[in-house]
Formats: structure tokens, sequence, C-alpha cells
């Protein structure tokens, strides 16, 4: 049975009225659900009808806006009487102020509404629950009160009050309002709860991060005035310590009080059959990594999906960091399992988290698939995560992991299907890694190594597929045919070599737009390309107008390139990014911008094959004293790369970011004998032994470097007897004929290996 609860009252400058509507018991997905909608203030006239002019007249402004039949007949149903715009009665002027202000509060509704949407996402709320409780609201909402009553309402003055708190990071303050909420009887919505569950969760870590659109670096203030650190909890104050970001350190006993209040929260929205949502749950989840109960925090993930709601990558980490810190690589990748099993895919962070508890625990194949999710979706780690990688090559357990019998016609077949730069089969040889910080030339070739590294192909399928999908967002996202325009003017005037994206060139380093630096980027890339054509120039059609454009310097630029059909202005109200992305694709040119693309329009394209692309295709441009500097795109892709020798090249992301000054990691094995193809008759080592046959024959023995690589955490206690077995294996293997079978050799040699729990390196 459902029950329905609606109070309203009055609060400045935002009004709002709280409906609650409980439909059952709490944890069923379609259980209770509390909304909070916008209403208009009562005779505010909207600023922006002023015409920012302080002297205008109003109502004069009105009677010119307001003389339709329909404002007419909303204006007769409000007063039950007509309305004549032309009436000078004193009874007509009332009506035109009723009309006035009911004008004014349709508008202020509109704008009401924007802003509670915008809050409502930033605590969680997704587009489906806003449109739901628009549709229940206007189902549901019979009898409305007054706006003076719903101004009153206590639930919109504590939610403003949370919000307040919220802005400055007063978890302390928000405590006291939820104290006080409670003692009062108020009832409190989701929406109450998950500032609440943020607040503590915040500071139950120990940091709390103020909302963007809080105070700033200003202290916390409390009434009026400054904070007294001294007394921490008596009189429900916190000790911040502010730092360059804007964050608040609180003390120990803050962040033990937030849990407590924090579960106490938690609790009282079960009991009171307040649905969850994504955030909410998130906070607990905090809650529970603060104490370090990963169980607890994933079991908040696990109810998500039964609830109806979808986990975000957020969701994830609190049970994802506690597992990862306290060594638990099982669990850890069951979270990354589930993950995946719900869409949400591991970014950096995560990975690099995963990456960390694998090596501590020795784990070779997590290594190997997290190196090769890094391959694919992050291409160049940071150095945090190069330092990790760089850890697991020096580990005792890097040199145990790997083959050394290979099928090379194999690896070599997995690297062409692959499209190039890696194989995916496994480590290859045994040994310890040698680790180098090197750069690579533009011939594509490692100065550490020597290996020529790949360029990876781009699918020419797929490169169709992209320049659709990019035409059929454009298209749909420009008015009047005007991108269909320009994709016939491409088929006119096409192909180009490349295209340079001119505003983003003319803008650069200073606000005014200048074609004299179009004009120079066009000339300099023109010498880089084979036919010397010119490129195309995409332009917004406000570039090109005004009166700094009529100047005859600029205006001759602007015909020079109108006459040599290189410029395209796009149309007004277009977005000309889609216009010379689209042309680059298309041509599978090159494209001069310095833009890299992270707007949210370009996140509509993915994160797959836009990246690869973009690499190929960009160029990056600066200004010397003298003509612009082009950064081409590189030689190779930069990405971790996997040779068919077992060699890696890991790329690390720098601040410029610039191909030719990037830092790679170069590993490789340390010796020259880690790799074995299974179709070479006679290894190094056995041509070595041939060479050596008279001496091995005589008293000169062969000196046999043990390394000992020992398992179980560097227990190197082993039982007397197994090492004498060892060494007797090794020392049978070492003086062994050299017409003895090499495959017989390779398979003593792991057998003693095995049965010594270590690796044998020859310096013969």
């Amino acid at each position: 049975m459902a029950s329905f609860t609606f109070t309203t009252m009055q609060q400045q400058p935002t009004h709002y009225y709280f409906l609650s509507i409980t439909l059952c018991k709490y944890p069923s997905s379609a259980s209770s659900t509390h909304f909070l909608y916008p209403s208009p203030p009562k005779h505010q006239i909207p600023q922006h009808f002023i015409h920012r002019t302080r002297h205008a007249s109003v109502r004069h402004h009105f009677n010119a806006k307001l003389s339709t039949k329909h404002y007419e007949k909303k204006a007769r149903k409000e007063t039950g009487s007509g309305f004549c715009s032309s009436s000078r009665s004193s009874n007509g002027g009332t009506e035109r102020n009723k009309l006035e202000n009911l004008f004014s509060s349709v508008l202020e509704e509109k704008a009401e509404k924007k802003r509670y949407v915008k809050d409502k996402k930033k605590m969680g709320f997704d587009s489906s629950s806003l449109k739901s409780s628009k549709t229940m609201e206007n189902n549901s909402m019979v009898g409305k009160k007054s706006k003076k009553d719903k101004a009153n309402s206590p639930v919109v003055h504590l939610r403003v009050q949370l919000d307040m708190c919220s802005k400055r990071g007063d978890v302390m303050g928000a405590i006291q309002l939820y104290d006080k909420a409670i003692k009062e009887g108020i009832t409190m919505g989701q929406y109450h709860y998950a500032v609440l569950l943020y607040l503590c969760s915040s500071a139950a870590m120990g940091i709390v991060q103020p909302a963007k659109s809080g105070s700033g670096n200003r202290p916390v203030l409390n009434n009026g005035k400054l904070v007294d650190f001294d007394n921490s909890l008596a009189n429900g104050s916190t000790k911040p310590y502010y730092l360059e970001d804007d964050e608040i350190w609180v003390s120990e006993d803050v962040k033990k009080h937030a849990l407590v209040k924090g579960f106490e929260i938690y609790e009282t929205m079960c009991s009171n059959n307040v649905p969850m949502n994504e955030a909410t749950l998130t906070s607990v989840a905090r809650m529970a990594m603060s104490m370090g109960d990963g169980d607890m925090a994933f079991d908040m993930v696990k109810q998500m999906k039964p609830l109806g709601i979808n986990p975000r990558l957020r969701s994830y980490g609190p049970a994802l960091s506690v597992f990862c810190s306290t060594g638990d690589v099982n669990k850890a990748f069951e979270v990354e399992k589930h993950m995946l099993e719900h869409g949400v895919q591991p970014e950096e962070p995560e990975l690099e988290a995963l990456l960390r508890v694998s090596v501590g625990t020795g784990k070779g194949d997590k290594v190997y698939y997290l190196l090769h999710k890094l391959r694919t979706s992050v291409r160049k780690v940071s150095p945090s995560t190069a330092d990790i990688i760089v850890r697991w090559f020096e580990s005792k357990a890097a040199s145990r992991v790997g083959k050394r019998r290979i099928d090379q016609k194999l690896i070599k077949e997995a690297i062409e299907n692959g499209g190039g730069g890696w194989h995916g089969q496994g480590w290859l040889g045994k040994g310890k890694w040698s680790i180098s910080y090197t750069v690579v030339g533009d011939d594509a070739l490692c100065k550490c190594c020597g290996d020529k590294l790949a360029l990876i192909d781009l699918d020419p399928i797929e490169t169709e597929k992209f320049a659709e999908s990019v035409a059929s967002i454009a298209i749909k996202r420009e008015k009047n045919f005007s991108f269909q325009k320009f994709q016939k003017w491409l088929d006119y005037y096409g192909p180009f070599e490349a295209v340079v994206d001119a505003a983003n060139v003319g803008l650069f380093s200073q606000k005014r737009f200048m074609p004299s630096k179009v004009n120079a980027v066009v000339n300099a890339i023109r010498q880089k390309l084979p036919s010397r054509r010119w490129p195309l120039i995409v332009l917004h059609n406000k570039r090109i107008t005004g009166r700094k454009m009529d100047e005859p310097v600029n205006k001759a630029l602007i015909e020079k390139w109108k006459n040599a059909d290189a410029l395209y202005s796009t149309p007004t109200g277009s977005n000309d990014d889609w216009y010379w992305l689209y042309a680059a694709i298309k041509f599978k040119c090159l494209l001069v911008t310095n833009d890299e693309m992270r707007d949210h329009i370009f996140q509509l394209l993915g994160n797959e094959f836009f990246p690869k692309w973009k690499e190929r295709h960009q160029v990056h441009f600066s200004f010397s004293n003298t003509s612009p500097v082009f950064y081409m795109p590189p030689p190779c892709s930069v990405v971790i790369q996997e040779s068919e020798k077992g060699h890696w090249h890991i790329p690390i992301a720098s601040e410029l970011d610039y191909d030719s000054e990037r830092t790679w990691l170069c590993i490789r094995r340390a010796n020259s004998h880690a790799v074995k193809e299974d179709s070479v008759a006679i290894t190094e080592d056995s041509q070595s032994l041939n060479r050596n046959k008279e001496h091995t024959k005589s008293t000169t023995q062969t000196e046999v470097n043990l390394n000992f690589l020992p398992l179980n955490n560097g227990n190197y206690d082993k039982p007397r007897k197994l090492a004498e077995e060892m060494n007797k294996n090794i020392t049978s293997i070492s003086f062994a004929s050299v017409s003895s079978d090499q495959h017989k050799l390779l398979s003593e040699i792991e057998t003693a290996e095995m049965l010594g729990n270590c690796v044998i390196d020859f310096q013969i």
C-alpha cells in the first residue's frame, strides 16, 4: 500500500517541494522513492529580462512581451477575469502585475529545474530516476499547498544546509544537522542521506574534499566565526589541514566519530526503507575500506545490480584497494572479473593496483596478463606504473618464468595476426632480465638493443567504420544539412594530404586569433608533403568576419586560401571539430592541431580505435623565433611492445608527451642463451662446448655460476641432500659430451632447476 507525504516551506533563493512515496519494503529495487522537485519563487523577475539596465521599465517590457493570447488565457484562468494590454485602469495594472508574476514564475521554474537536475546528478542520480521523479510528481501530486508553505518546509531547509556543509567540507556540521533532524522528526530522503554518507565516508578516510562550488581555500566557519581547532569534538568542529589542492585532513578523533556516525546513518536509512543509489552504496564501501574490510566493500557493489543500479568504476575502488593493499591477489582479481562482467573497464590506477599486488606475490601469469591489459587500454604507462614494472623484472620470480624452447614460426604468425608489436604467447626465455632506460630513433630502432619497433597497422575496415561513426554523429548534431554539404565539398575538392585546425593554430599562446600564424603553419607543412599541395584549412566562419579580418593583410590571406580551394568555413552554430576530424579520417592524412581531443564530443568515439588513429595522424606544433616547429607522428607505435625474441619495450608518458623526447624501458634477458628455437640444430651453448672440446677433456674445468632464485618469499632453507643431488646433476650436465642430444641437455637442465628450486646461468 502506498503512502504519500507532502510538506512545503520557503527557502530563499531556491524553492523546492518534497515528495515521499513508499511502495514496499527495502531493499527491493522497486521500493521506496523520494524526490526533490524545484518550484519557482514568488514575485521574482528573472534578471535577464531587465536587459542588464537598472533604469529600464520592467512593466513596459512585460507589456510588450506578454500581449499574446496564450498568456491572456493563463491570466484569465489565474485571475478569473479578462485582460487587455492597453487598459490603463488600476484594475488592469493589477492584472498585469499578476500576469508578470505568472510569466516570471514559469521561466524561473525552468531555470530551477535545470539547476536541480545538475545537483542531483552530482549526487549520483541518473537520468532515469530523474525522469521517473517528474512522472510520479505529475501523476501523484494532488492538492498543492501554497508556495509559502513549501518555502517553510524543514525538509527543504535541511537540504540547503547540507549542501552548504558539502561545499565547505564541514562533516561535523552535517552530523549536527542529522542529529537535529532525528530529534525533531524531520523525514529525510535519499538526497539527504547521500550527502551525509559522502561526508562521513570522506572523513573516515582522513581527507575531506570540499565541493568545487564551495568556499575554495576559506577556512571552515561556524555561525560566521572561525572554528576553534583546540576543541575538536566538544563543539562539533574539525581540525583541518589545508593542502594545495584544497583538501582537508581531519584528526583521528574525527575519523572515528565520522565512521561511527556514518554507519548509524546507513542503518537509519535502511530502517526507514529509503532506497539506495550508487552514491550511497559507494560511500558505505569507502567506510568499509577505512576499516580494512574489503569483503564488506565488495558486498556493497554486489548489492547494486539486484537493486537495478549500474555500478561505476568508482564503486569498485574501495574493495580493490583493500585487497591489493593486503596482498589478497585472488580476491583482487575477483573484483576485476566482476567489473568486466558488468561492463566496467579498469583504467590505469586500477591496473596499477592489480600489478602491484601481482608483483608482490610473484604471480608471473598475472603480470603478463596485466602488461597486455595496459598495452590495449593505456598504451603508454605513467612513471609510477613504470616503477612497478621495473620492480617485477628485477625480481627473482621474473627470472624463473618463461620457456626455453619456442616455436618461432608460431610466434611470427601470432605477431602477424595481432597486427604487429605483440604475440601473447607468454614469457619467452629464462634467466635474469636486463633493464635500461632508452629512446627510440627516427628509424624506429631502440638505441639500447637495436630492435626495430613495430608500426602497428590500422585495419582499413575499422578505419572506414570509424569515419562513418564520426559522420553519423556530426550529421545528428549539425543543422540545415551543413555536414552533408561539407561531405560533398570534400568529394569535389579532395583529396588532401593534410588538414589544419586553423582555430587551434591561430589562437596558439594568445586569446586573439591571428591569421598570420595559420599562414605560417600552412606554408611550412606544405614543404613536408610529397605533392607540396595546399592542406585543407578548416575555420569557423566567425573567424573570417569582423573588423580585424577586414584589415588588408588578413583579408589578403583569406582570399589567397579561398582562391587555392583550400579554405572551408564552417557555418554559424556548427562545431568545426567534427569537420577537420572527419576530413583527416576520410583522406587518411595528417592532422595539424595541438587539440588533444579529450572533450566530451570525442568521448562519443570511444577509447579503442581513436587513440591509435590519433597517434598515427596527429601533428603537434609550436613556434620558434623563425618558423613553426612540427612534431611529426612517431616512426613506431607508442604502445607497449613484445618482440618475437621475448624483449619488451614500454613507453613512459611524459608531461610534454613529444615522441622524439620520450623515454622507453628496454627490457631483455641478460644472457644470450635465454631463448632457444626448435629449428636450430645446435644451440650456442653446444657450439661453445664443441669449440672447447679439447679443453673440456683436459684438466681445465668449466666454470658454472649458479644464481639460486628461491621460492616461498626468499626461503633458502633446503635439505642438504637436495643441494648435493642438484650439484651432482649440474656437474653431469656441464661435462656432458658435445655429441649428446640438445633436447636431452635442455631437459636435464630444466629438471635440475626444478629440483634445486633455482635458475642455472652458464658463464663458460
